[in-house]
């Protein structure tokens, strides 16, 4: 049986025994752990005692090593990988203006080539599974992530006020007729892009299809305004890009409020949610939604200007709060795009216990994009992905890893399930 240091891909035939510091995953802590794997599959975890030896395969040394599911990025922009990190602009409108310039300057082969940019770097970054936002022209970006190792959902973005929308709900049935049936684990869902560039007809209809939805909610104070009375700079944004019509209609509430309603109990990932009032906590909490905070983003942008972000509280109400990155524009990190670095920020600056961290970055990732939860923890059979990370000198555990700044490295990577 030989010894071997290094990474071990599910393409090697026979069984590996991983000893390990510890294995950390949703549902707990095992230290020290012994973990064997074969051909994409965990066929069993627990203490070096409960595990013993393999009379075939493999023994990987990772002893001074924690094990982690492969991550799941609930929300990216893979597409906007292309130009790495850039500094922010003067408000979040600029910002918006920046991103159309830059999709409407690129190429479907461009396109296709950020995709596959920011695949790379996900997958460097601990990513198992994502869910992508994809801009217009939207086809390249499916493809490429079904052409990847690595699975989740694609979710298409739509735009669509007043008499915009029913040409918008009819693009979207085409979408998702063209995408199809889920395949190399990715599936297609939708995302009406916010409630300011959405009417109400578009992100029910959305919601109808009984696909993961993912919608843009209250990230900037400007939606608030925008929603409130129709006027600010969305609605100066809106008139300028020729979708403002006399059809539009403005609900005359908080975005919160407004796509709860339209989602009548549905379920969606609600991307943000920077600005909320003590009120929405209890409202998100009887309903179906997963929100989706994305820490260095909001960062990025100043979000939100009137305090701390309320995921805490969130969490203390009983919401499943995923993780997400945004997109590599605002990122600072250019070697990488993960949720790790997102845990990493939130354990260092609020304190974040790492047993929310974790869930956060798998199982409510999972619950938002639409994937089987079972696929990033340490259940045995099939796995999206197991890594290994350091703790780093005179650290130990899941704790030690988020006082860490080092990339992890792949012990399986995904896409190894038949």
């Amino acid at each position: 049986m030989s010894q071997d240091r290094g990474i071990t891909g599910g393409q090697n035939p026979g069984p590996v025994l991983v000893h390990a510091a510890a294995a950390v995953d949703a549902r707990g802590v095992i230290a020290p752990a012994a973990m064997v794997l074969d051909q994409g599959e965990i066929v069993a975890l627990g203490t070096p005692q409960q595990i013993g030896s393999i009379s075939e395969g493999r023994v990987l040394d990772a002893r001074q090593e924690v094990l982690l599911p492969g991550l799941v990025n609930a929300h990216c922009h893979l597409d906007l990988s292309g130009p790495g990190p850039v500094p922010p602009e003067a408000s979040f409108s600029d910002w918006l203006d920046r991103v159309l310039a830059l999709r409407g300057a690129s190429t479907p082969e461009a396109m296709t080539e950020a995709v596959n940019r920011g695949l790379e770097l996900s997958l460097a970054g601990g990513t198992a599974f994502v869910g992508d936002i994809a801009g217009v022209p939207r086809r390249p970006q499916l493809e490429a992530l079904r052409s990847s190792s690595l699975g989740g959902t694609c979710f298409p973005e739509f735009f669509g006020l007043g008499n915009r929308q029913s040409a918008t709900c009819t693009e979207m049935a085409a979408f998702l007729e063209y995408a199809g049936a889920e395949q190399r684990g990715v599936r297609c869902g939708l995302s009406p892009h916010a409630p300011y560039s959405c009417g109400p007809e578009v992100i029910h209809q959305a919601a109808l299809h009984q696909v993961p939805v993912a919608i843009h909610v209250a990230e900037s104070l400007d939606e608030a305004v925008f929603l409130a009375d129709g006027t600010g700079a969305f609605r100066d944004k809106a008139e300028r890009l020729g979708a403002w019509n006399d059809e539009v209609v403005i609900p005359g509430c908080h975005p919160v409020e407004y796509l709860l309603d339209l989602l009548g109990g549905r379920p969606a990932a609600l991307v943000h949610l920077n600005y909320i009032e003590p009120r929405h906590l209890e409202l998100l909490a009887n309903s179906s939604v997963t929100v989706v905070y994305c820490p260095r983003a909001s960062s990025y942008f100043g979000h939100p200007e009137t305090g701390d972000h309320q995921y805490r509280r969130m969490l203390d109400h009983g919401i499943p709060v995923a993780l997400g990155t945004d997109s590599l524009l605002c990122l600072d990190t250019p070697d990488r795009i993960s949720v790790l670095d997102e845990m990493r920020l939130l354990y260092q600056r609020d304190g974040t216990s790492p047993e929310l961290l974790i869930r956060m970055a798998t199982h409510w990732g999972a619950q938002a994009i639409g994937e089987d939860s079972s696929l990033v923890d340490f259940s045995p059979g099939p796995t999206g992905g197991v890594m290994a990370a350091s703790p780093g000198m005179d650290q130990s555990g899941l704790e030690g890893v988020l006082q860490h700044d080092a990339l992890p490295r792949w012990i399986m990577p995904p896409g190894l399930i038949s």
